[in-house]
């Protein structure tokens, strides 16, 4: 298991901000834990080591019309739950090298790219030109 430092960190305060702690039900080489779902707080949610894309697997029992029943990666929960904090995970990954292809996580500039112009576009240009009367074909 080769869990990123800063996707450490970021679990961590995702299970300071539970209710109820998560319960460790996994093993050394493949870690689980059976927790709320921070998103609709629905039961035995679990937080999935992945060892094929070196990450976690969020998955939200869909047992119930009102469990959400995500299933995504570890930096798309973030995403959903706290887009603020979700920002901060991406510049720390960012930092550590671990962004962009071949990673689950994307670069902040793909994230929020820059507006390309910023000056306002004028009223007129918005309105609907006249009509423009055409000549007909007969002549007239």
């Amino acid at each position: 298991m080769n869990e990123y430092l800063v996707d450490r960190k970021y679990r961590n305060l995702l299970f300071k901000c539970l209710d109820h702690p998560p319960q460790f039900i996994g093993t050394h080489k493949n870690p689980r834990w059976q927790m709320d779902c921070p998103i609709c707080g629905a039961w035995r949610s679990q937080l999935v080591w992945i060892d094929q894309r070196n990450t976690y697997k969020f998955v939200c029992p869909s047992n119930s019309r009102r469990n959400c029943g995500l299933h995504a990666e570890f930096p798309v929960l973030l995403k959903v739950w706290n887009p603020a904090l979700y920002l901060q995970f991406v510049q720390e990954r960012e930092d550590e090298g671990t962004v962009g292809a071949g990673f689950n996580c994307p670069r902040v500039a793909d994230i929020a790219p820059q507006r390309r112009s910023r000056r306002q576009l004028k009223w007129r240009k918005c309105q609907v030109p006249d009509q423009v009367n055409e000549p007909s074909d007969d002549g007239s």
